[in-house]
């Protein structure tokens, strides 16, 4: 079904939400603290006609933290005093705080440690068996490999490779990224 995605609101409204590659540009504002970084994309929830309900949202705030793992010593400390692993859960708490049909990670990964990682992964795998669909965009292969169900390759705006990953090689996918765009058999469905 077509999808209104001009403003953001609508496309959260829409259930789809989008965790960017830049979080420190796109994904937080370094000006507020933990929480209510986190809480930014639902506040019309607290709001009670001027007012917002402070206690409903640091209970929501408080739940979150405890989900992402999050390492902070307070949610109101400022969101820039913490790592990128910390800073990346809080913006996935942020989208996730909206109830997402379809949750589109760009770099989910990037720049952060072993451990933020594992729990990224774990977190995506708890997602998906919910029924949350889940769109990754990654340039680390390994990682689309090891967590995707199934792989698209693209380049230069074109389709090049679509593919069900059951024991899917990493030769398979770099050649489907490094062939011609308008080859005859790069649209067509692949398995592995």
């Amino acid at each position: 079904q077509p999808v209104d995605t001009r403003t953001p609101l609508k496309s959260i409204r829409a259930g789809l939400c989008l965790v960017p590659e830049d979080r420190k540009r796109q994904g937080i504002i370094p000006d507020l603290g933990v929480g209510q970084n986190i809480t930014l994309a639902v506040l019309d929830t607290y709001s009670k006609m001027t007012r917002i309900d402070a206690e409903a949202e640091l209970g929501s705030i408080d739940r979150e933290i405890s989900r992402m793992h999050l390492k902070t010593a307070s949610p109101f400390l400022p969101i820039t005093s913490l790592s990128g692993g910390n800073q990346q859960k809080a913006v996935l708490a942020k989208m996730l705080l909206t109830r997402p049909r379809v949750l589109i990670l760009d770099e989910p990964t990037r720049g952060v440690d072993v451990g933020a990682k594992y729990e990224i992964y774990k977190l995506m795998g708890a997602l998906a068996a919910e029924g949350v669909s889940i769109i990754m965009v990654s340039s680390e292969l390994a990682e689309v490999l090891g967590v995707s169900d199934r792989v698209l390759v693209i380049g230069e705006g074109q389709l090049r490779g679509n593919f069900i990953n059951h024991e899917l090689t990493q030769e398979q996918v770099l050649a489907a990224a490094l062939s011609h765009p308008n080859a005859p058999d790069n649209n067509a469905r692949k398995t592995a």
